[in-house]
């Protein structure tokens, strides 16, 4: 009987500009830059012609990420220093290298493993004359917001549960900490929206014009709710 061999598992951080060439075939991107760097990368089970990769999660249309994620697979052990100088060799453009470690490969992927989102919001929040602080709007026992579907009707949910913590950092700058909730994220657009009375759904245009929204990073909780960056 072959034994198979074994894999290790790396997790690399990193931050891509947004006019990069590679932001419109991310995954495409971080394929080829590790084809190029000279690692002895494992092959993905359905194509083996590419490097088997994890990328994710990403953030929405229209926003930005200061930290973005990908486990890579190689099929002999390389240190962590020496997988990131060979990525940062031959990083492609906009494209920067943050961190590589080794991680467990039982270890859940990002994907499974974060909790928490947090998120940097820009905009001229005043000129929306908000009723109250976004501390205080948040400080509600339930956050009912009401959507329109794609179909035309309207529905109303609770965002409440989504929302970890908020802090106002400038007249135009607030951070928004989000919570995964039975494995589904929302867009944090949706609480800014809320705050500030603006009629969702916003299309990515008009977001873009109103807001700069960018992904600070992602964090697990440990068994005593302490929050760890990835």
């Amino acid at each position: 009987m072959i034994k198979p061999s074994k894999i290790y598992k790396m997790r690399i951080v990193f931050r891509l500009a947004a006019d990069a060439p590679g932001r419109a075939d991310m995954v495409g991107t971080l394929r080829h830059m590790i084809m190029t760097s000279g690692l002895p990368f494992a092959r993905a089970k359905q194509n083996p012609n590419v490097p088997r990769i994890a990328y994710g999660p990403s953030v929405k249309r229209g926003q930005f990420a200061a930290r973005e994620y990908v486990d890579i697979y190689l099929f002999s052990s390389v240190s962590a220093s020496k997988v990131r100088e060979q990525l940062v060799a031959c990083q492609p453009q906009g494209l920067t290298i943050l961190d590589a470690q080794r991680v467990p490969f039982t270890l859940a992927g990002v994907q499974q493993l974060a909790d928490v989102a947090a998120y940097e919001v820009n905009g001229d929040f005043a000129s929306y004359a908000p009723r109250q602080t976004f501390e205080n709007y948040i400080s509600a026992s339930r956050l009912e917001v009401t959507q329109q579907a794609e179909n035309g009707m309207s529905f109303t949910r609770d965002i409440k549960p989504f929302v970890h913590s908020v802090q106002t950092l400038g007249p135009d700058k607030v951070l928004l900490m989000l919570r995964r909730v039975a494995e589904k994220w929302i867009n944090p657009l949706e609480v800014i929206c809320a705050w500030l009375g603006i009629e969702v759904p916003v299309t990515e245009e008009e977001a873009g014009e109103r807001f700069i929204i960018t992904r600070q990073g992602l964090y697990w909780t440990d068994s005593e709710n302490n929050l760890h960056l990835i």
